[in-house]
């Protein structure tokens, strides 16, 4: 398995930076401000993976209000977006304006499927590129052994933090040598999106984040994203053997 490192993503600073304003510009039009859920550098990491891979559909897993649903419109407004969430059964029943703003376009696929009980292979089988986006706090090794079945090599996890705290993640996994030795098999690139700028927070009583970022400028335009910094929350690509 080959890891990122920190030159690499050093590397990338030129184009990280003209992406980064691009999706500064791009957030004006947000549809509304998002509470819980991706904010800051974590949503831009989304946009930058997805825009790097140019999926031709995207299966999007776990998706509450919607607001990662929009940025995966903005990064990729030519693929097939494919929504999967159990909760979608609720909506009926639930007064959806007690829970605030929500984000549904009306050329993506809202399923009420699982992820794994869904038929996901025959609608990745029909695409050049498939893409998988799991924000569903759920352990993420069974997720990366379902989306391979599938025939989904490229994959975007969100809450990928070391100490972990609702499910297993992909990193407490990398430091078990059993665990360690199915990800090498499985994964061929792994990549975790950096801290931009440094962070120190704590951001509930389970998870402390503290980061040394790259130093990026803090200019008026990168305002909106610098000022949610402390909200990172790992989200990490791979793309499978």
């Amino acid at each position: 398995m080959n890891v990122k490192s920190a030159t690499e993503w050093e590397q990338d600073r030129p184009r990280l930076l003209r992406k980064l304003q691009d999706f500064a510009a791009i957030m004006k039009q947000r549809p509304f401000d998002n509470v819980h859920g991706l904010r800051g550098v974590s949503a831009f990491a989304l946009y930058w993976f997805i825009q790097e891979v140019q999926p031709t559909v995207v299966f999007e897993v776990g998706v509450w209000k919607g607001f990662s649903t929009w940025i995966i419109r903005r990064a990729a407004p030519k693929a097939k977006v494919f929504c999967l969430d159990p909760l979608f059964m609720l909506e009926s029943f639930l007064d959806m304006s007690k829970v605030g703003p929500t984000y549904r376009d009306p050329a993506v696929a809202y399923l009420r499927d699982e992820f794994s009980c869904a038929n996901i292979a025959e609608l990745a089988a029909q695409a050049a590129h498939p893409l998988v986006f799991f924000d569903d706090h759920q352990n993420k090794l069974p997720r990366v052994r379902q989306a391979k079945d599938a025939g989904i090599k490229h994959i975007i996890f969100d809450d990928n933090e070391a100490a972990g705290y609702t499910h297993r993640t992909l990193e407490q996994d990398r430091s078990d040598i059993n665990s360690a030795r199915l990800l090498d098999q499985l994964i061929d690139r792994y990549e975790v999106f950096p801290a931009l700028w440094d962070i120190d927070a704590l951001l509930n009583e389970c998870v402390r984040v503290k980061e040394k970022g790259m130093d990026f400028p803090v200019t008026p335009e990168l305002m909106e994203i610098y000022k949610e910094r402390d909200w990172h929350s790992y989200v990490t690509y791979l793309h499978l053997r």
